[in-house]
This record gives structure tokens, C-alpha cells and sequence, in this order.
């Protein structure tokens, strides 16, 4: 079911609560449409991985990391997998100290934990002092936390947005920068110098990333690794691991932790969780 209309309502109201946290459990793929939501956005989630996208670039978080979107900004929402996982919406006076364009923090322990608390706090009152003690704390600690910004910043020139739009569709193409740049309409040199400029990263670094992120929705749709690797053009699966754990600092197996339960495994496990509700299908909620 989606979002009840009154907690929607509430969610989309910057007068409303100070902070609305919901527990979020999706199987269905989330479509991508396009929306804003008038407060900050914070996703841990447990299960699955999530792609965010900005006119400004991509950013993948998955179960390693704490998703951030400031608030107003115009963002889609794909996943790939079955998700779950906890959504915080902070009211805007709170989001002056987290970064002003979409990243990921680092998730410590104490973070999640915090999020997971949030969902029992009632939205008909104020916070009391210990719960604003709390939400002080979570945001001290982000502050603390390493941040990952858009692992896929888009170049602004048509040109070379068009090569990245390209590599991203397919990322395992063999294509060589001078071809790349032929398709641009430009030299090989200004695609470098440019790609550098625009995004803050090599076309090498770019296109490495867009590969990697691709590997990410395609291991949380459950595809083996060996098929991943090879799919993306890597010479063998040790390759592909060893390019995973130097980007990401864990093997392709680990990232995701515990293997996926099955539905009816998921099923039991939400029978007897002590929160209080969940919600599925709706992208907002991210």
C-alpha cells in the first residue's frame, strides 16, 4: 500500500512536524516519475539499493550508507532489488548543517539505530527534550560521518552529456576515448580537458564509476557476480573484484551483507517487528 493520504499530507507540509520518519518496504520496482519534497530526506536502507537522480548527476546508496536529498530540490527515485528500509523527513530549519546538494554519509551504527527510534515518535506533538536531544545527536554524527557526493556528476556541455548518457547505457562498451571523442564531434584532448572541468573527473574516472554503479543494480537484482563482470567488459571475475574493493572498500559479495530473504522469509520478519507501520510503493517515501 502506499503512504496514507494524512501522513502524506503531513510529510509534504513544511509547517507540519519537526521530523516524520516511516519504515519503508517496497518489492515492486520504484518507477523513476519526478517530485520534491519540502524537507530534507534522510534513507537508510537495509535491503536493496536506490539510484537518485538530480539535473546535477547520479548517486547510488545502498545498504552501506545513509542517503541525504535537501529539501525542495527535484530528484527521481529508481531500485533495484526489493527494498527496505527507514525514511527520515526533517523539517527544513534542521538541514542548515547537511550538505546543500544530494550525498551519502557513511552509516555508523549509532546513525541507523537513531533513525530506526525516530519511528516510534509521535507526529500529533512536539518533540520532547529527549527527543530532540536525539535528533541533535543524529545530526552531530552525520556531521561526523564520511560523505560521498554524486559518484556521477553530468557534464554540462551537450556534447560530452551525450558520450555519458552513452556509457552509461552501456557501460561495457570497448569504445577508446578518440572514439568517444569522434561521436562528441570533438577532439579526443577537449573531451579530457572538458570532462575534468565539468564533473570534477577524468573521462577514465567517469566512465570506471558508470561501470561500477551499473555492477551495483545488477548485483541487488540478485545476478552472480561472474555474470556481472563479464557483462561489463572486465577480462576475468578477479579483475572486476579487485576494481569493486578499491572504489567501494569491500568485495562485491560483502556489499550488500546477509543474502536476501525470500518474500516469505521478509514476510515473518515484519510479522514480528515491534514498529509500528510500513509503507510500500511509493516513491516519496524516499
Amino acid at each position: 500500500m502506499g503512504i496514507p493520504d494524512a501522513l502524506h499530507q503531513r510529510i509534504h507540509d513544511p509547517d507540519g512536524p519537526e521530523l516524520v520518519a516511516v519504515r519503508v518496504r517496497n518489492d515492486a520496482p520504484l518507477d523513476g516519475s519526478d517530485h520534491r519534497v519540502p524537507r530534507g530526506v534522510l534513507f537508510h536502507l537495509t535491503e536493496g539499493l536506490v539510484a537518485v537522480e538530480t539535473a546535477r548527476g547520479r548517486v547510488i546508496s545502498g545498504p552501506r550508507s545513509i542517503g541525504w536529498m535537501p529539501p525542495h530540490m527535484p530528484h527521481s527515485v529508481q531500485s533495484f532489488g526489493p527494498i527496505a528500509g527507514v525514511g527520515v523527513f526533517l523539517a527544513e530549519r534542521h538541514c542548515a548543517g547537511l550538505p546543500p546538494h544530494p550525498a551519502q554519509f557513511e552509516a555508523s551504527a549509532l546513525a541507523a539505530l537513531l533513525m530506526q527510534r525516530a519511528l516510534d515518535w509521535p507526529l500529533d506533538s512536539a518533540l520532547r527534550a529527549e527527543q530532540q536531544r536525539m535528533l541533535a545527536v543524529l545530526l552531530d554524527e552525520l556531521s561526523l560521518s564520511a560523505v560521498q557526493g554524486l559518484q556521477l556528476p553530468w557534464p554540462k556541455d551537450e556534447r560530452l552529456l551525450a558520450v555519458a548518457r552513452a556509457l552509461l547505457a552501456n557501460p561495457a562498451s570497448a569504445r577508446r576515448v578518440e572514439q568517444w571523442a569522434r561521436f562528441a564531434g570533438i577532439s579526443a584532448r577537449t573531451l579530457s580537458r572538458r570532462f575534468v572541468d565539468e564533473t570534477g573527473m577524468s573521462f577514465g574516472r567517469w566512465r570506471q564509476w558508470a561501470r561500477l554503479t551499473q555492477a551495483l543494480e545488477w548485483l541487488a537484482t540478485g545476478q552472480a557476480v561472474k555474470h556481472v563482470a563479464l557483462s561489463l567488459g572486465y577480462d576475468s571475475v578477479s579483475a572486476f573484484i579487485k576494481s569493486f574493493r578499491v572504489a567501494l572498500g569491500t568485495t562485491p559479495a560483502a556489499y550488500f551483507g546477509a543474502p536476501r530473504r525470500s518474500a516469505s522469509q521478509r514476510g515473518a520478519a515484519e510479522a514480528q517487528s515491534t514498529s509500528t507501520e510500513t509503507f510500500a510503493g511509493e516513491p516519496d517515501a524516499l
